[in-house]
């Protein structure tokens, strides 16, 4: 009997087409069992599920079979290549099978056996850069110890083939085992060795080569008939490994310890190493007849003959660079094909149902790790489900918030308990991709394309299609802004970037229908409607040829009889009769007005009646070419101005509204392609470079704006090249500009390395911290962060140097205090004391630049912070008290820094402690450079420069020049010397 919807298996003699069955009774079961045309060798196949529910034990130990009471000794099928399709036996159509069978055999080395090494490619040697030389090391993860001879077998197997070998490397790596797919012969869940590169990763440079896109693939396959996908085996052990870099991959097992020498699986650039090598490989063939996705390859044909040849070009290919084909993971000549997730077929692409199978299976995720790994797995088939962001919404709001900063390994530990509406969106988007058997056909550029949008209250999406059957659907949630977009706004903004999002198919394209159920769509674009930004996005729909059709939703419904889907298919609502003619808005057969004058475009036609026709044609500035018609007659005029028209730039127009009425519908109905604008305004010429600085100075001198409004106001009455240019040279060199205005874009200095301490007191920073009228002497420890604070009367010398001695005496061997420019810290007295008795240097940050000073202006802000909630939290009113209660708390909770509470660390005395405690800052100021330098320069001042100071905002008032010129006396590295100061080159611009 025949099957209800045809489909192909694989065995182990190939794969064949099923079209038939059969119902046959065994072990008490009525089991149907499919009909093989290639299957000669032996009888049947019964599967394990048969088995299983027929009650039949297998004992492969014993090789025996147990059913009911019988027991029965089993009889094995002998088969030399269970692993590799008989060449006779691959279904080719019969015009090419021999010729096909001639290829295969005179390419036979091409696939991998099990008795041959696996080779490599000699022309790409793969390297590991990383960001630092110190080896990464972690220590040995003890995996199951049932797995250990599936370990021991897998060192052996890895040692024989060459892709290890023993080591004695000061790197580490941790291996672990994980189940795959598929059962091996006593049905357990096979295994995969994999290595845990998860901190050698974090130091690896990112190679930026980049990958193929996935959707483009697909897209590119639409001509082909024919299909044949090849997995390259162990694809990334087939290129070698560079000799100096074999060390960074050692790894641990408890047999020994190895290392790679061919790129291992899991580093961080595999992927782009590899894809990089293959392409290299098929690169005059890929986009022609293959396609390649890392170690996945499809060859796609137009009829049998060309596949034949397009198979031995590929073939041959891998062959010469020494690559070996998986035997077992190859599939010829399929008119349908699992490729990269997806069913390839002649007719579009559909989802896969394995694939598929485990979304509907997908239990309800209780914890933002499996929420998260569900809403992957769905929107890798987005593009066949319409309006996915809005069905996906309640469960994407869930990622928002604090969820969307939590890590990967932390997110296992944050449980969630669905709503009503989030537990609907789940079960909706489950059953949506279970039930929808959708194929996306593939696009023709040379034919217009139908895009269909809608806008809801929470997202908007778009279908694009040719012929009534589905390309690709896009959808996205709204932004929070866009939320209070009205309804008109929500539609044109589904239009608009829907277009942006798909212009890789519609760039180029001369027709693109635009489908909406919105008949207000016909104001909002119209002439009258002032609103800015529609009128912007009308101007992007012109640019991409689009035509707007309106069709009411209940019109507006056209089903795929392949898809299942209905496309253009919007929220019918009520409308009237006369709302229900299907129309098409003009927004192609009109010429748009823009404020900017007519000297400003390339091609200028002005436009003027007159008793006489004349026509006269000037090149202005060198490369605009500008056109002055007068005219009598305006039928003839459409006639004059198309042969002026230049379809390569911009024409601009410049004529009364009743003539522009007159001309517009045939312009853009001759020149579809042809950007047109009608400029109200044509304003003089200025050639002189003189005159154009004279202008460009009075203008700014008037009130001293920013460039471009100088640039715009200028615009009003004259025109020249590169007015925006000249105008912020003006800006620039104004001496009144660079004294009275803010810097808005300040440039800040590359920070550099400070000393790292190497014991606790050795450096400290002090500062002046005062609140509620209460000062304070504050004190950190750079390497423990260990907080001193103490109450003072005054800043005073006299009241300053007591609670310094207190901190002499707590930290024994100080070499250096930093503090800020405070009086009474620089004056003669402390430092005198500090530096003769003690032997302490006193160091001093730039003035203005606080920063400098970070240790101690940090804790201040912590400090603030702990006193701020004691207060409310404890309800203590003395702030005094509640300023040392406060450093209390401070120095017994965890620093950032150093993972250590500052008073363990202030009285510890291991010297292993100290030695991570000194890595570890080392590491955060390392960090914080990496972090903040690419923004910053390393600017360096010649002597006598000239440069503007930033003033001090505390003399002076709001009308008090900011800056000041002053002269550079010396170059200090992040400081300059002026007049006798230091100063930070962040107070300079």
């Amino acid at each position: 009997m025949p099957v209800e919807t045809p489909f192909t298996v694989s065995s182990i003699h190939g794969s064949s087409d099923v079209k038939y069955k059969c119902i046959m009774r065994i072990f008490g079961l009525d089991v149907p069992f499919f009909l093989l045309d290639t299957l000669s060798t032996f009888d049947a196949i019964i599967g394990f599920d048969s088995l299983t529910r027929a009650g039949v034990a297998l004992n492969l130990g014993s090789s025996v079979i147990k059913y009911a009471n019988v027991t029965e000794k089993l009889k094995f099928f002998d088969c030399q290549n269970v692993n590799f399709t008989k060449i006779d036996d691959i279904v080719v159509p019969s015009s090419a099978k021999a010729e096909f069978k001639r290829t295969i055999l005179k390419r036979i080395k091409v696939f991998s056996t099990s008795n041959e090494a696996l080779t490599f490619n000699t022309s790409v040697i793969a390297t590991i850069r990383t960001t630092s030389d110190e080896p990464v090391y972690s220590k040995l993860y003890p995996y199951p110890m049932g797995a250990a001879d599936f370990v021991n077998n897998e060192i052996k197997e890895l040692l024989q083939n060459g892709i290890i070998r023993p080591s004695r490397s000061p790197y580490n790596s941790p291996a672990w085992v994980v189940d795959k797919k598929g059962t091996d012969d006593n049905g357990s869940r096979k295994k995969r060795l994999v290595i845990y590169f998860r901190k050698l990763n974090e130091r690896t440079v990112a190679d930026r080569y980049p990958m193929p896109s996935i959707p483009m693939i697909l897209a590119n396959l639409g001509k082909a008939k024919f299909f044949t996908t090849l997995d390259l085996k162990s694809g990334y052990h087939q290129i070698y490994l560079a000799e100096k870099d074999r060390e960074k991959t050692s790894f641990s097992v408890n047999g020994g310890k190895y290392e790679f020498c061919r790129l291992p699986f899991g580093l961080k650039n595999a992927g782009s190493i590899f894809q990089r090598a293959i392409d290299d490989v098929l690169r005059e063939e890929i986009g022609k007849i293959c396609y390649v996705y890392v170690d996945d390859v499809i060859i796609f044909s137009e009829n049998e003959t060309e596949h034949v040849k397009h198979i031995d070009t590929v073939l041959k290919r891998l062959l010469d660079a020494n690559m070996r084909v998986a035997r077992e993971k190859t599939k010829f000549f399929k008119e349908s094909v699992e490729f990269l997730g997806f069913i390839v077929t002649r007719g579009g692409t559909k989802t896969d149902p394995e694939k598929v199978r485990a979304i509907k299976e997908f239990p309800e995720p209780k914890n933002l790790f499996s929420l998260r790994s569900f809403l992957g797995l769905a929107s890798y088939y987005r593009s066949f489900v319409k309006n996915f962001a809005s069905i996906a919404r309640p469960l994407t709001a869930i990622l928002k918030g604090e969820n969307g900063t939590v890590s990967k390994n932390m997110s296992k530990k944050v449980a969630l308990r669905f709503n009503e509406t989030q537990r609907n969106a789940f079960d909706h988007l489950r059953n949506i991709l279970a039930s929808e058997d959708v194929i996306l056909t593939y696009p023709d550029f040379k034919s217009p394309f139908d895009l269909t949008t809608d806008a809801s209250a929470s997202g908007i999406g778009a279908v694009l299609s040719q012929n009534k059957r589905p390309i690709t659907m896009i959808s996205r949630t709204l932004k929070d802004c866009e939320l209070n977009y009205a309804t008109n706004e929500r539609e044109l903004l589904a239009i608009v970037w829907a277009i942006g999002k798909l212009q890789n198919y519609l760039y180029g394209n001369n027709e693109v229908r635009i489908f909406t159920d919105h008949q207000p769509l016909t104001y909002a674009v119209s002439d009258k409607n002032t609103n800015a930004k529609i009128k912007r996005w009308k101007a992007f729909i012109d640019e991409n040829n689009g035509k707007v059709f309106y069709t009411p939703g209940k019109q507006n419904l056209v089903a795929d009889a392949l898809s299942r889907q209905p496309l253009n298919n919007l929220e019918a609502e009520a409308q009237s009769d006369a709302a229900t003619v299907h129309s098409e808005l003009s927004l192609s057969y009109t010429i748009d007005t823009t404020d900017k004058p007519l000297n400003c475009f390339r091609n200028q036609i002005i436009l003027e009646e007159a008793d006489h026709p004349r026509r006269r044609d000037f090149i202005v500035f060198g490369n605009r070419t500008r056109h002055i018609i007068n005219f009598n007659n305006k039928d003839l005029l459409v006639e004059s101005v198309k042969e002026i028209i230049n379809a390569n730039v911009v024409n601009a127009i410049h004529c009364d509204l009743p003539t522009l009425a007159r001309i517009q519908h045939a312009l853009r109905q001759e020149f579809p392609a042809t950007k047109f604008w009608h400029c109200k305004t044509f304003v003089s010429d200025i050639t002189n470079a003189n005159e154009q600085l004279e202008i460009t100075n009075t203008e700014h001198n008037r009130a001293h704006r920013a460039a471009q409004e100088n640039a715009k106001q200028i615009l009003r009455d004259y025109y020249f090249p590169n007015m925006s240019k000249l105008a912020s040279e003006v800006v620039a060199n104004c001496k009144v500009c660079n004294k009275a205005k803010y810097d808005r874009h300040p440039k800040k200095q590359e920070l550099g390395t400070t000393p790292i301490p190497s014991y606790v007191g050795e450096m400290l920073h002090i500062d002046i911290f005062s609140t509620d009228k209460k000062i304070f002497l504050t004190c950190i420890d750079k390497f423990s962060k260990f907080a001193i604070v103490q109450p003072l009367i005054s800043r005073a010398i006299i009241d300053v140097r007591a609670p310094i001695l207190q901190l002499v005496n707590f930290y024994s061997n100080t070499k250096t205090i930093y503090c800020d420019n405070e009086a009474s810290f620089n004056s003669e007295t402390i430092t005198s004391l500090l530096k003769n008795q003690y032997s302490i240097d006193v160091v001093n940050a730039p003035p203005l630049h606080s920063s400098s000073n970070g240790q101690v202006e940090r804790f201040h802000s912590t400090l603030a912070e702990i006193a701020r909630c004691l207060k409310i939290d404890k309800k203590i009113e003395d702030t005094v008290e509640l300023i040392l209660r406060s450093t209390i708390e401070y120095n017994r909770s965890l620093h950032s820094v150093t993972e250590s509470r500052p008073i363990e660390v202030v009285h510890a005395s291991s010297d292993e402690m100290k030695l991570a405690i000194k890595a570890k800052i080392d590491k955060a100021q390392q960090s914080n450079l990496d972090r903040v330098n690419p923004s910053r320069q390393n600017r360096v001042f010649e002597v006598g420069e000239r440069v503007h100071l930033r003033n001090n905002k505390r003399l002076g008032n709001k009308l008090t020049p900011l800056y000041s010129e002053e002269r550079v006396e010396a170059d200090l590295g992040t400081s300059v010397l002026i007049k006798g100061r230091v100063v930070h080159k962040d107070n300079i611009r």
